[in-house]
C-alpha cells in the first residue's frame, strides 16, 4: 500500500528526514513512537504531500505521490487538481479537529465527499450517518460541532476522513489535544477500524494502545528509522540503544 524510498527532508539548513525507507501491507496498522523532533509528523505528512520532498519517492497503491514521471522520463510535480486526486484516497486525522463550527456534524462529515467525490448529497448523508453511528455519535448528527467534547470533536474527524472511502488512514497524535478522560473513546473507535482492515499508519505516544492494535512498531529518531518490528519484539527485547533509551522514559 505504501512505499517510502531514501526520503530526505528539510527545512532550511535543518536536516529532519534522512533516507527513510518505509513500506506498509494493504491492511497493516504501523504505529510510529520516537521521542519529540523524530521526524514522526513530517513523516506523515509526506506520504499525502502535505510537505513535499527534497529527493527520494513515495508511492500509495503504486503510485507515485505528489510526482509524476513524464513522457520524457523525467520525474516532475504533478498538477494540483491530480494531487488532490490522489489526496482523496489517504485520509488524515489531524492533532486538532479542524471542523468548521458553524456547520452540522453532519454536514462536517460529509461536505468533502460531495465536493471532492462528487457524490449525490442524499447518498453521502446516508454514509455520513452510518459512520456516525460507527463511532458512537447518531445522536449529535444534528448538533453545532462546537457543542461537543473534545473526543466527540475528534471522533467527527474520524468519520469525516471515512467519508471519503479512502484506502490509507493516517493518524498525527489523534490524542495529544484531549483531556485524559476523553482519549479511550477515540482510541476506541482506532481500534475498531484496526479490527476491520483499515490500512493506517499512526502516529501515538499512547505505548498500551501501540501496545494492543499495532501489528508494526517502527521507531524514530533524528529523522531516521532506528528500529522497527512487532510491538512484543520492540517493547521487550529492543535491538537499538536509543529505543531502549527511550522506551525507559515512556513505560
Amino acid at each position: 500500500m505504501v512505499q517510502a524510498v531514501d526520503v530526505c527532508k528539510s527545512f532550511g539548513d535543518k536536516k529532519i528526514l534522512t533516507d527513510v525507507n518505509l513500506t506498509v501491507a494493504r491492511g497493516e496498522v504501523v504505529v510510529m513512537v520516537g521521542p519529540s523532533g523524530a521526524g514522526k509528523t513530517t513523516m506523515l505528512r509526506t506520504i499525502n504531500r502535505l510537505e513535499s520532498i527534497d529527493s527520494g519517492e513515495i508511492r500509495v497503491n503504486g503510485e507515485l505521490i505528489g510526482q509524476r514521471v513524464n513522457k520524457h522520463g523525467k520525474v516532475v510535480e504533478r498538477s494540483a487538481r491530480d494531487l488532490a486526486r490522489q489526496r482523496a484516497d489517504i485520509g488524515f486525522v489531524f492533532q486538532h479537529f479542524n471542523l468548521f463550527p458553524h456547520m452540522s456534524v453532519l454536514e462536517n462529515v460529509s461536505l468533502a465527499a460531495v465536493e471532492v467525490r462528487h457524490q449525490p448529497k442524499s447518498k453521502v448523508n446516508d454514509y455520513a450517518r452510518e459512520l456516525l453511528e460507527r463511532v458512537g455519535l447518531a445522536d449529535k448528527a444534528d448538533a453545532r460541532t462546537r457543542s461537543l467534547s473534545g473526543g466527540q470533536q475528534q471522533r467527527v474527524a474520524i468519520a469525516r476522513a471515512l467519508a471519503m472511502r479512502p484506502a490509507l488512514m493516517l493518524f498525527d497524535e489523534p490524542t495529544s489535544a484531549l483531556d485524559p478522560e476523553m482519549v479511550g473513546e477515540v482510541l476506541t473507535v482506532m481500534k475498531g477500524l484496526a479490527e476491520a482492515g483499515m490500512t493506517m499508519i499512526i502516529v501515538s505516544h499512547e505505548m498500551g494502545f501501540t501496545r494492543e492494535v499495532a501489528d508494526r512498531v517502527v521507531v524514530m529518531d533524528a529523522g531516521t528509522i532506528i528500529e522497527s518490528g512487532a510491538p512484543e519484539q520492540v517493547f521487550s527485547n529492543p535491538k537499538h540503544d536509543r529505543t531502549r533509551q527511550f522506551l525507559s522514559k515512556v513505560l
